[in-house]
């Protein structure tokens, strides 16, 4: 299949999850209307939130350049989790792009070498998140929740598929190909940061951390929109948000996570209006919350002057 024509089916596609995820939008405004009564606790739990996991992204992109010999200002790392949280929820890890061209710009830091970190941090973030999503959802099955085996049983295959890839990640040796060289030293990167226990238990401590942010936050917009979603189930909801937001199936995960969620939602009795609109208030105030951020550290994607890129 030629790129042209992939790019064409992932357009389609994207484009009919937009306007099915519009379409419920409009048939659950009304519901949507409650947000205007948040209190000012709300808004300030939410926002907290929001700045701890921006803080705990940028730590963690901190950690993977320090392993590599390259250390960031404060000023540095937070601005460049805030740029990557606002691009990836607008397009496909464009945030990341995004960050992996200013560290190249600025710091020469190998684009490989980026790549490599963040195929590390997503591994160990779908293992905590399959590992966290496989104990909710057991234990849905056999206390609350019927016929969710299905569900127990696929973040089961998936934990001992994500285990197997940390354990036993592929060694390569180094090609006369441009391209599979920059592929071998992506996945050698992948495995000395996989092999460094120190880093390892860092990153896990990390995104187990993001998780249970996350998760709050969740929960927080739920009562926002005044809606009696089990703090479990946000659990739940919250490793589904992480592996549908990295499938690269989509040019832009709007929609495709909300109603991924509403859908879970739906087979654990929640209900498939409450996920969906619960997701759609949390992307909301993430996006705009981090655009702040963003705007502030704007001078990180462009440069206001050419002698900043020396600077």
């Amino acid at each position: 299949m030629s790129l042209s024509l992939t790019k064409t089916i992932k357009f389609c596609i994207t484009l009919a999850l937009l306007g099915i995820f519009i379409f419920f939008l409009v048939r659950y405004k009304a519901q949507l209307a409650i947000v205007r009564e948040i209190s000012i606790a709300q808004f300030g739990a939410i926002f907290l939130l929001v700045i701890l996991s921006v803080t705990l992204n940028g730590s963690k992109l901190n950690q993977l350049t320090r392993f590599f010999s390259l250390k960031l200002s404060p000023r540095e790392w937070f601005g460049l989790s805030s740029i990557t949280t606002t691009l990836n929820n607008i397009f496909f890890k464009a945030g990341s792009l995004a960050a992996s061209n200013y560290l190249k710009r600025k710091h020469d830091f190998p684009y490989m070498s980026f790549l490599g970190s963040l195929g590390a941090d997503q591994l160990i973030l779908f293992f905590m998140s399959g590992m966290v999503g496989c104990g909710i959802s057991f234990y849905l099955m056999t206390e609350t929740v019927k016929n969710f085996q299905f569900v127990a049983l696929a973040y089961l295959f998936l934990v001992l598929m994500l285990f197997l890839a940390t354990q036993f990640a592929p060694r390569l040796k180094r090609q006369n190909h441009k391209t599979l060289d920059a592929l071998v030293r992506a996945v050698d990167a992948l495995n000395r940061i996989l092999k460094d226990r120190t880093l390892f238990l860092k990153l896990c401590a990390h995104n187990i951390a993001l998780i249970v942010l996350t998760s709050l936050r969740f929960f927080v917009a739920c009562k926002v929109l005044q809606l009696e979603v089990p703090l479990a189930h946000c659990f739940l909801f919250t490793t589904v948000m992480i592996f549908v937001s990295a499938l690269p199936l989509f040019q832009s995960d709007i929609g495709t996570r909300e109603m991924a969620v509403g859908l879970l939602s739906e087979l654990a009795g929640t209900g498939f209006n409450e996920g969906l609109l619960a997701t759609t208030l949390d992307r909301v105030f993430v996006f705009f919350l981090t655009l702040l951020f963003t705007l502030y550290f704007k001078n990180l994607l462009v440069p206001s002057h050419p002698a900043e890129e020396k600077a």
